[in-house]
């Protein structure tokens, strides 16, 4: 047998670096492409975007998070809600689904562990009416990532729909369990009004077992969630007591300090519920729940003008929320989080997040009456669409 020579070695070595650095220029042209692609979407330039994530996906087709992306662009066009009991949906619309759909397929095969494009294809098999279909892919969702309560809402309002009572509010309470933020949802403020027995059976069975979790043992988490159960039901009492607590032990949550800050305002003692927002705006400038309330005070003291400037603080705040699942996508896929809200086909904040925007734009309004954007943006959050046209419990 003939020997290789060191100069085929050389050759071929010279080949492969030559491949890798051919394959290496391409991922980062491709992160390039998912760079403006991110750009695109936040100035809802749907077009262009599409355009941008067309040519990561050429030039890295391997990689499962720019197929995510491409459903999700390719889903901007669709409902923001399947018409429960109505007209099925035009084939035009119906192909835009497929399409979106085989991203996410295409996704999932590349990485099955991203829960995100399970619940996306959970909604996108909903409204096409595979229903068999959808609640798989919401049972991997929660089954990949059960702490996102999302999933659980989504799977829930699915059976609901299919009239299991019983099993939508087990997922509800679950997703409450996991984040007690959801009662200030539209999601939950609607659930409240249009079923309030089955909604105070929820909040009996999620205090129940945190109480039953908690027993004798000191988990600031669990007193922080019983915390704000006992705000959400008006003892306050016990809001500030289990809330103090967690705060003591847990002293860099912001969420606990803006509940303990509601507490200690609903019982009249403005100067601690002061201390308690600042804190909490202190640790998590993202959040609007603390500049509305210090703004709400200002307006209180008459200082119109730092009234004003914490109150449209809090309307921007309220419309840059991260996803929920932006951690999870973080995990799986390296990078930095997702700056876009990635549900589908219903938005993050009808779900899991707090709405302040109207309390903020009212109060906006009554003090600029001439200012129309104000005064049209006060209904926000109660025009926020459900992700079902009907009502959310039937």
């Amino acid at each position: 047998m003939k020997a290789i020579s060191l100069r085929h070695i050389s050759i071929a070595v010279a080949v492969a670096g030559g491949a890798t650095a051919f394959l290496a220029g391409d991922f980062d042209r491709a992160e390039e492409h998912l760079k403006t692609f991110y750009t695109k979407i936040q100035a809802a330039d749907f077009k262009a975007a599409r355009a941008s994530i067309d040519e990561a996906v050429r030039l890295w087709p391997s990689n499962a998070r720019y197929h995510t992306w491409r459903g999700y662009v390719n889903s901007q066009q669709l409902p923001s809600q399947c018409s429960y009991g109505g007209p099925k949906l035009e084939e035009k619309v119906l192909e835009q689904v497929r399409t979106a759909a085989a991203d996410y397929q295409r996704a999932l095969a590349l990485n099955s562990r991203d829960a995100v494009a399970h619940h996306n294809l959970g909604w996108l098999y909903h409204l096409q009416g595979l229903d068999k279909q959808a609640r798989q892919e919401w049972e991997l969702a929660i089954e990949t990532d059960p702490a996102t309560a999302i999933y659980r809402l989504s799977l829930g309002l699915f059976l609901n729909e299919q009239g299991d009572a019983a099993g939508a509010d087990a997922h509800y309470a679950s997703a409450i369990e996991a984040t007690p933020i959801i009662l200030d949802s539209p999601f939950f403020t609607r659930f409240r009004q249009q079923s309030p027995a089955r909604a105070g059976a929820v909040l009996t069975e999620v205090r129940s077992t945190l109480e039953r979790r908690l027993g004798n043992a000191n988990d600031p988490i669990l007193k922080a969630r019983l915390g704000k159960l006992a705000l959400y039901n008006g003892d306050l009492a016990k809001a500030v007591d289990l809330l103090n607590s967690a705060a003591r032990d847990l002293p860099n949550l912001p969420l606990v300090w803006f509940n303990l800050g509601e507490a200690w305002r609903r019982r009249g003692d403005l100067q601690q519920a002061w201390q308690c927002y600042n804190k909490a705006k202190f640790l998590d400038a993202s959040l609007a729940g603390p500049p509305l309330r210090i703004g709400e005070m200002y307006l209180r003291a008459g200082q119109r003008a730092q009234a004003t400037e914490s109150l449209r603080t809090a309307t921007q705040r309220w419309g840059q929320v991260k996803p929920v699942t932006a951690g999870h996508n973080t995990r799986i896929y390296g990078g930095v989080p997702q700056p876009i809200d990635d549900l589908l086909p219903t938005t993050l904040v009808w779900f899991t997040t707090a709405c302040e925007a109207s309390e903020a734009y009212t109060a906006l309004a009554g003090l600029a009456p001439g200012n129309k954007t104000y005064a049209s943006r006060s209904a926000t959050c109660e025009s926020l669409p459900a992700p079902h046209s009907g009502d959310v419990a039937r």
